[in-house]
């Protein structure tokens, strides 16, 4: 098996891709709300006031703070109560008043259709159309969730995530290689190429995806056409409607609690803490936020492009830590992995 370190690193690739939306949320901050003008006039201020006087849905505002952040444009300060500050970088190029000012610059690109679909989703908290499709998506759902649905979108997505997956899984797994696992329950693992590397230097370890239909199609032949379907299963359920199920001691989520709003993610925190053994691990494989809401850049970036399209974003390692210990995990620890990504590791009391 060829090893992630043997091959170039992709993250720049990953990089592209992930923060597609990016410069659209800037261009809505800027053309459309004057959001560094009006800062440079009221602020700092805590962010649920400017949340309040422009018009802002909490979910995407925290989005578009953060990678307003990252970028250098304004200060963030989570510990004083999320207080939301300008910065010389901010005032000086994207606020009214200085000879620097480039928000004309910005705004001659307004109407760009995904500027537009950012400034609903700012005001709405609504998803837009997957990658934009509206619509090119005929009489299907739009929304990312709805979509899945439909065997070819199905497909199509659970290819990629697979392609995704097989420099990512490699280190996941070294990430982890100290995490002890007889079984693992990969919730919407998709095609399991995650579950695979995890087994990869387990021999005597086993598997299951647990994926909804026609995904679980899916990952059944990519499965099967890799010679996996005697180690990893793939069981068929509703993530949120049932119990997830039992007889594993580690549960994965990668690249999947990302896609949920907060009360989603905290009820499968819940359904994991709930099926698990005494003694037995979260892993959380995703891309984080880091705890003070300022960056990583490409992590804030990749949020945008969530916070367009699904219910959820990047969450912030002080956001998942918490929800963690509320439904009762102990030794919460946060480790680097690649490609941006990262690993949370949470443990359920003996």
């Amino acid at each position: 098996m060829i090893k992630a370190a043997d091959v170039p690193d992709p993250t720049v690739l990953y990089r592209i891709r992930d923060g597609v939306f990016a410069a659209d949320l800037l261009i809505a901050a800027v053309a459309e709300f004057d959001l560094f003008s009006w800062l440079a006039v009221n602020g700092p201020l805590p962010s649920a006031d400017l949340r309040a006087d422009l018009g802002l849905a909490e979910r995407p505002a925290d989005v578009l703070l953060t990678y307003c952040a990252a970028l250098g444009l304004i200060d963030r300060d989570i510990e004083a109560g999320d207080v939301v500050g300008l910065t010389g970088l901010g005032r000086r190029h994207l606020a009214a008043g200085s000879p620097f000012d480039l928000r004309s610059y910005f705004g001659s690109l307004a109407e760009r259709p995904a500027a537009r679909e950012l400034v609903d989703v700012l005001r709405t908290d609504g998803q837009a159309a997957w990658a934009g499709a509206g619509a090119t998506a005929g009489d299907q759902p739009t929304d990312w969730s709805g979509r899945l649905g439909d065997a070819a979108f199905a497909e199509r997505i659970t290819a990629a995530m697979d392609a995704r997956g097989a420099f990512l899984g490699p280190v996941l797994a070294d990430t982890v290689a100290d995490i002890p696992v007889t079984g693992l329950l990969d919730v919407g693992g998709s095609s399991g190429v995650y579950a695979a590397a995890v087994l990869r230097d387990r021999p005597d370890a086993r598997a299951a995806v647990f994926e909804r239909a026609p995904v679980d199609i899916a990952a059944r032949t990519l499965l099967r056409t890799r010679g996996l379907a005697d180690r990893i299963e793939v069981i068929t359920g509703d993530m949120f409607a049932d119990p997830l199920p039992a007889g594993f001691d580690v549960h994965l989520y990668s690249h999947v609690l990302h896609d949920w709003d907060g009360a989603r993610v905290a009820q499968l925190l819940a359904a994991s803490f709930a099926s698990l053994p005494a003694g037995g691990w979260l892993i959380d494989h995703d891309t984080h936020v880091d705890a003070d809401k300022r960056g990583p850049l490409p992590v804030a970036e990749y949020s945008v492009l969530l916070m367009h399209s699904t219910p959820g974003k990047c969450w912030s390692v002080g956001e998942l830590a918490e929800t963690a210990e509320r439904v009762g995990f102990v030794d919460v620890e946060h480790r680097p992995a690649a490609g941006d990504r990262s690993v949370l590791l949470a443990r359920k009391p003996e």
